[in-house]
């Protein structure tokens, strides 16, 4: 009995009904190739130079590759407001927080995106230090004194870290316009109307 019912209570928390698939993927990709460009931007900025290279081709395809991510996310958001606000969300109030919640959702991705991202540059340009500075004979501190590669290191590490909290603003803000765009060429609506109540009684 119990076996049952729990495929279907996973089913209805995976779909996105009444908001249709389309909405979903539609704010699933502004979000994830607009977060993508935040993160090439700060790549190219502050990045490793191997992101510099070929800055519109790594944008399409981390982008692309982030999207079903991305559509998680919103049917994550879309679930949580379902379970807190209930399962239909017509109202003006239930909309807007429905809306924030995506945002957030999208957010949080966008900023973990940015975050490994991030971190994993940070590493190649360790790296790229740690080889510069045996090929010099650079000494890395001296006498409990970060100097040479350790400050340059600290330096960097700095500039990251501060790019990565840029970035996660940017992501959360961006992702906001987006959502409150896209909810307002649907006419202030997530789910869509559903014209066919009527017609069983002209039939």
């Amino acid at each position: 009995m119990s076996g049952t019912s729990l495929p279907r209570t996973s089913g209805l928390r995976l779909s996105p009904a009444p908001v249709t698939w389309t909405t979903v993927v539609v704010l699933a990709a502004l979000m994830a190739y607009a977060d993508g460009f935040v993160l090439t931007s700060l790549e190219g900025a502050v990045g490793a130079i191997e992101h510099v290279q070929g800055p519109f081709a790594t944008w399409l395809r981390n982008s692309t590759l982030m999207v079903p991510v991305f559509v998680l996310a919103v049917l994550g958001a879309l679930a949580f407001a379902r379970s807190r606000l209930g399962p239909a969300l017509h109202t003006a109030r239930k909309v807007v927080t429905a809306a924030l919640l995506i945002a957030a959702a999208g957010g949080v991705v966008g900023t973990a995106e940015v975050a490994v991202s991030l971190a994993y540059d940070y590493h190649l340009q360790s790296e790229l230090l740690e080889s510069s500075a045996a090929a010099h004979a650079h000494a890395g501190s001296s006498a409990g004194i970060c100097t040479g590669t350790c400050a340059a290191r600290e330096a960097q590490l700095a500039v990251i870290t501060q790019a990565a909290r840029l970035g996660s603003g940017a992501t959360v803000a961006v992702n906001v316009v987006l959502v409150g765009w896209v909810l307002a060429a649907r006419g202030g609506r997530l789910e869509s109307p559903r014209p066919d109540r009527a017609e069983p009684s002209a039939a």
